[in-house]
């Protein structure tokens, strides 16, 4: 492993949901909504509590959508500590000293599939895994691995762990 002294800090981008895939969301939401809609009209009013049941559920599932959408985020290397901060105001910060253990995950087939962040537990309630990000989540999943890899005290365990076998 290597020293936590670094020259400049690094950052890497986790930028949320899509434009591509809000927009795609948002056409296919409507469209369900519509389409119930126009069979209620054409149904007449025996599809009343029909329609305000598939509105209801329309809404229950709009909701969870705004909840399960990924947040953008960046994760900076600096000087002093690991930090995440999310745009919805979020921070997690972990002094290099805190930083007990970093886990990557792999397919079968050497694909990287995750890198989750552990750290000492300094106050009740906190939990030690900080934060973990998915291939998906972050631009350079592969990039920040080994950034870390390069910066992480010798006092900081490196584990890696094949899954889905």
């Amino acid at each position: 492993m290597a020293s936590t002294s670094i020259s400049q800090e690094q950052e890497f981008i986790g930028p949320g949901l899509s434009r591509f895939k809000l927009i795609m969301t948002i056409v296919g939401v409507v469209g369900v909504t519509a389409l119930v809609v126009w069979i209620a009209i054409h149904q007449g009013a025996s599809a009343v509590g029909s329609l305000i049941a598939a509105l209801v559920f329309i809404t229950g599932f709009i909701v969870y959508l705004r909840i399960v959408a990924p947040v953008p985020f960046t994760i900076t290397l600096e000087p002093g500590a690991l930090v995440k901060k999310s745009r919805n105001g979020e921070e997690i910060a972990i002094a290099w000293s805190d930083l007990t253990r970093i886990k990557e995950e792999f397919f079968p087939n050497g694909k990287r599939i995750s890198i989750s962040a552990y750290r000492k537990v300094t106050e009740p309630g906190q939990k030690p895994r900080a934060w973990a990000v998915y291939r998906d989540d972050v631009t350079n999943l592969d990039g920040l691995a080994e950034a870390l890899k390069k910066i992480i005290p010798e006092s900081c365990d490196w584990q890696s762990e094949t899954v889905h076998e």
